[in-house]
């Protein structure tokens, strides 16, 4: 199963292009169900989740839990911007996890603290994106 690490992602709510229709932001787990997240004052939504973490083959960082999507070596998490009414999808982002380490990850762990990217602009569609992940506070 392996341990437990806390992310935090950030990203503005509005939709990443305008065609009018009503959607719905957020945090898209692997059996397509939305999570809301909590607005902030900056203007950004905030969404916390965990995963689990083991030791790939090849030593890297292994990702699983209900918001790692992708194959192993490549995962990501989607924020989503879901039409209402079931038409699907207006736009995701994939955010990458291969750019977490093990340092990063054991700082975060031993702090009980979180790991944080800040989306904030970050275009959406066009594969997995990288990000800069950060430690900060639970």
């Amino acid at each position: 199963m392996g341990e437990k690490i806390r992310i935090r992602l950030l990203r503005e709510p509005e939709p990443p292009s305008s065609d009018g229709s009503d959607v719905r932001f957020g945090a898209q787990d692997k059996k397509g169900a939305m999570h809301d997240g909590i607005a902030r004052g900056d203007g950004l939504t905030q969404f916390d989740f965990e995963l689990t973490v083991a030791v790939a083959p090849d030593g890297t960082p292994d990702f699983g839990g209900p918001f790692a999507s992708g194959p192993r070596g490549d995962r990501f998490v989607y924020l989503s911007w879901q039409r209402t009414g079931g038409q699907g999808y207006m736009n995701r982002i994939k955010v990458r996890l291969a750019d977490i380490d093990w340092p990063l990850l054991r700082a975060a762990q031993a702090d009980g603290k979180s790991l944080e990217a800040n989306l904030r602009g970050v275009a959406s569609g066009g594969g997995t994106r990288p990000v800069e992940w950060r430690v900060v506070d639970a």
